[in-house]
């Protein structure tokens, strides 16, 4: 290294570094460093929201702060280049990389330094032992698969054992750590009946495989660690135990035709500690309500907001519906514009003076395919009412949508948004998942940002909206 970098480097840490006293009360993380070969203009640290984001200077340095009360695994992005910081409040770090080999050089000093350093070996080791990618390994047989799976794991394990060796290792991350490769290990053996028949080809009951064995490890796993949640395989089977038991729970009793209402009582009847109650309860309406928005789940919300014990949940829900506030009923859309089949510039205040039932798509979307024929048949049957039904593709080109309009025949207004997920359409409704669909009413106001599918409940919805304009 050389003498200028060196004393730039000690410079850095010396400024950002502080004594133990300050550290107990400093709830500001810093993450400085040097990204080279970046692809992206900026870099920015995440936690389910955008915490900090700068832009990188010329020669790659960027410094990124924000505050924050707990120990976490943060996202840091730039562009492509995704990966993982464990840190804690008061907690400086700096780092360096080549964003083409970020692997290989990444490099750290500051507080966390051997954690994160770790962190990027495990994931490195993952990807090159094929944990990253195990659909190889499930369509092993089952002996063939127990000792392919023990290898990759004691492969990734070795970074561990050393950490462990380490002197100054926060423990609590050697027990996340730890605790990792354990139920890693029981959650392949629970989904590999189901990889391996779906892989092979047969039925997943008939799997040669040792199920009860594995079924009484998977119910003697606690189910009040809650401080392993951030372990993603025993979240994952916690979860799994959730699942299993909401579907029983319906079947028994034929009333119960929620699944959230099952999942309620599965998560009430399995888990007694409140904080994990309140999490898993949390994380389903987090998804719902990321997907469809408040209003799809205003009544689980109201129960989870009169149950709940864990206020920082509700903090992160009310964030979630802060940001639905612009896309709400009611709300004016912009006059997006966008292109049609044969190629006319068409905008949103074409379609003035009807309803307008909109479908985001892609060719690429198997589930956005799927609901075509419903959609046809919805077509047909309001022919007659004053409802336009409009497709917007977000393909990253148009060539693969032009092929399948004019392949299938698809009649009626095909439009194409340029620049796709980050087209105007869909940042303004903040569509992070497709098939959705949207419903304007005749002034192009707002009626449900994230309506039912064709295949679903949405007629209910256009007729009583249909009420007084036919």
């Amino acid at each position: 290294m050389k003498k200028q970098t060196l004393l730039s480097l000690i410079i850095l840490i010396a400024f950002f570094s502080c004594s133990e006293k300050e550290k107990d009360i400093n709830t500001t993380i810093t993450i400085a460093g040097k990204l080279e070969n970046h692809t992206g203009p900026v870099i920015k640290v995440s936690l389910e929201d955008e915490l900090s984001v700068d832009s990188l200077q010329s020669d790659g340095s960027f410094l990124l702060k924000f505050d924050y009360e707990e120990t976490e695994l943060f996202l840091v992005q730039n562009a492509d280049l995704r990966f993982s910081l464990y840190l804690s409040p008061g907690d400086s770090i700096y780092l360096t990389g080549d964003a083409e080999e970020f692997g290989a050089t990444f490099l750290a000093s500051g507080d966390k330094a051997g954690e994160n350093s770790y962190l990027r070996k495990k994931m490195k080791s993952m990807n090159e032992s094929g944990l990253n990618n195990i659909m190889e390994l499930m369509a092993l047989k089952q002996d063939e698969y127990f000792m392919k799976k023990d290898s990759m794991l004691n492969v990734v394990k070795t970074n561990y054992n050393e950490l462990n060796n380490t002197e100054g290792i926060d423990p609590e991350f050697l027990e996340l750590e730890n605790s990792f490769f354990t139920y890693q290990s029981l959650f392949m053996d629970q989904i590999y009946p189901m990889y391996h028949g779906y892989i092979t080809k047969t039925n997943q009951d008939s799997v040669d495989f040792p199920r009860e064995r594995i079924q009484a490890e998977i119910e003697n796993v606690p189910l009040d660690r809650k401080e392993l949640l951030a372990v993603a395989p025993y979240k994952n089977i916690v979860d799994s135990r959730i699942q299993k038991l909401s579907s029983a729970l319906m079947k028994e009793d034929s009333t119960l035709t929620s699944y959230e209402d099952a999942s309620n009582l599965a998560i009430d009847s399995l888990l007694k500690d409140a904080e994990m109650r309140d999490y898993f309860k949390y994380e389903n309406i987090k998804m719902n309500m990321e997907y469809r928005g408040p209003v799809h789940v205003e009544e689980q919300y109201k129960k989870f907001l009169a149950e709940n014990s864990t206020p920082k949940f509700v903090e992160k829900l009310e964030k979630i519906k802060a940001k639905w506030e612009p896309i709400s009923p009611g709300k004016e859309v912009p006059d997006f514009s966008f292109v049609d089949i044969d190629g006319n510039a068409v905008k949103m205040s074409d379609l003035k003076g009807k309803l307008v039932y909109i479908d985001i798509w892609a060719t690429w979307c198997g589930p956005c395919i799927a609901e075509h024929p419903h959609w046809d048949k919805m077509k047909e049957e309001y022919k007659d009412k004053p409802v336009a039904f409009l497709t917007v593709s977000i393909d990253d080109t148009k060539e693969p949508w032009e092929k399948m309009v004019k392949n299938k025949k698809m009649d009626g207004l095909q439009w194409f948004a340029e620049n796709a997920w980050q087209s105007e359409l869909t940042q303004f409704f903040m569509v992070n998942a497709i098939p959705r669909f949207l419903l304007l009413d005749t002034e192009g106001k707002i009626l449900d940002p994230s309506a039912d599918r064709p295949s679903g409940d949405i007629r209910e919805t256009l007729d009583k909206h249909l009420e007084g304009l036919v």
